[in-house]
């Protein structure tokens, strides 16, 4: 997955679909793809939940902590969910 995601990246810039990307990531492995990126003038702006990534978040134009949004990510309660209903051996 982190090959297609770095691919796409460099593919879209080359077809100048995007000035600036976001990539919640903390995976080393895309470090090559946003350094050919920042030497092609596209910003990536790192997204993750630091220490973890830090890495690449030095190599990214700008980085994002999501920590203090997570409460605005939760999901609803399960008791809302669909697959809550269900019981086992249904």
């Amino acid at each position: 997955m982190d090959v297609a995601i770095a691919t796409d990246m460099i593919k879209l810039a080359w077809e100048d679909t995007w000035d600036w990307a976001v990539l919640v990531s903390s995976d080393r492995d895309f470090i090559p793809a946003v350094e050919f990126l920042n030497g092609k003038g596209r910003k990536v702006l790192h997204a993750g939940f630091p220490p973890r990534g830090s890495q690449l978040a030095a190599k990214c134009w700008g980085s994002l902590d999501l920590r203090p949004h997570l409460s605005a990510l939760e999901r609803e309660s399960d008791a809302a969910s669909p697959t809550s209903a269900i019981e086992p051996g249904d």
